[in-house]
């Protein structure tokens, strides 16, 4: 008796299971798309939360400087939950979102970087005031900032965590260690990812360039030393530049100029030349830390070190249905901002 050929057709079960259940199930590994549903998933929901609650049922007003810490704070905490369940569930280890040692060098001119990220972000900020008052058109509102000023201690201490200290450690530690780790190793896509991400999450229509251009020197900077500590330093000297230049180049509070008659022509000038001495001074250091890469990679070709090894995660694990949901939560977070 002749035996029957087996049908090469998948059934539904096989369908399901091989096709449509790894789309749309539990992760199985760290991908892009889990990083953005949850970042800016829960973003989303303190946004909404915040813009719809009355100021009535507060103790304080939304944009005093107890206002803004206490949803800054909130949105932070949200981050840091999101790294710890996702690299405990996952078994990140710690050289993954850390790194390695770089060196005192790679130290040192991290911080440095710091001086050429402050000038071309500041320079952006006021150009940008300039252009858009330049075509008669409103300044983009912000979401989440404070208009009270505080000269005592306990307010300038506030300010000094709650806009330096908790956004530097926390967002680094999420954007330049999780998400730079799980991202493939290359340098187009471990750079403006990382950068991008950050600047959506921060909501800001008014400074996108500016954090924009921050984003991208921190980046860089993890990229070509490979560790996070670093791009937290180059933070830290772009607010040392700050306050060393506070009274050469300062960012232009949009709230002091109504249209372009009152752009001060000085900050015009002084914002095109600090411009232009940021990106000579970029150049130059962005060629010294990729010297420190070059001596890392031969250092893990001669030793074939491990921790140089990424994370192996499949192509397909990135775009699975969280990816698409993070990026419509994204445009949510926007369009209502």
């Amino acid at each position: 008796m002749e035996e029957r050929p087996r049908s090469t057709q998948p059934s539904l079960r096989s369908i399901w299971t091989d096709y449509i259940w790894p789309f749309i199930g539990l992760p199985k590994y760290p991908g892009i798309g889990l990083i953005l549903f949850t970042c800016f998933g829960s973003s989303l929901l303190v946004q909404l939360i915040w813009q719809n609650l009355p100021d009535e049922q507060l103790f304080f007003s939304k944009t005093s400087l107890i206002g803004y810490a206490f949803v800054t704070i909130v949105r932070l905490l949200l981050l840091l939950m999101t790294f710890v369940i996702v690299t405990e569930q996952f078994r990140i280890k710690d050289h993954h979102i850390w790194g390695r040692n770089p060196g005192l060098g790679a130290f040192f001119m991290s911080f440095l970087a710091g001086a050429p990220a402050m000038l071309i972000s500041t320079s952006i900020h006021n150009l940008f005031i300039f252009l858009v008052l330049k075509m008669e058109n409103p300044l983009p509102s912000q979401l989440y900032y404070y208009i009270t000023s505080e000269n005592s201690f306990q307010g300038r201490s506030l300010i000094l965590i709650v806009t330096i200290l908790l956004p530097v450690i926390v967002e680094e530690l999420f954007f330049r260690g999780l998400f730079f780790s799980v991202i493939p190793d290359k340098w187009w896509l471990r750079i403006p990812i990382p950068a991008l991400a950050s600047t959506l999450f921060a909501t800001n229509r008014l400074e996108f360039f500016s954090f924009l251009i921050i984003g991208l020197f921190a980046s860089t900077v993890r990229y070509f030393t490979g560790n996070v500590l670093c791009s937290c330093l180059t933070r830290g000297g772009i607010v040392s530049t700050t306050i060393l230049l506070e009274n050469f180049l300062s960012a232009l509070d949009p709230d002091s100029v109504q249209n372009a008659i009152d752009y001060s022509r000085t900050v015009l000038y002084s914002s095109i030349i600090a411009l232009c001495v940021g990106i000579v001074m970029m150049l130059v250091i962005v060629k010294q830390l990729r010297f420190y890469r070059y001596l890392q990679k031969n250092e893990d070709i001669r030793c074939n070190t491990p921790e140089a090894r990424p994370i192996p995660i499949p192509l397909w694990a990135h775009f699975r249905l969280d990816f698409f949901a993070g990026i419509v939560f994204i445009i949510l977070c926007w369009i209502w901002s």
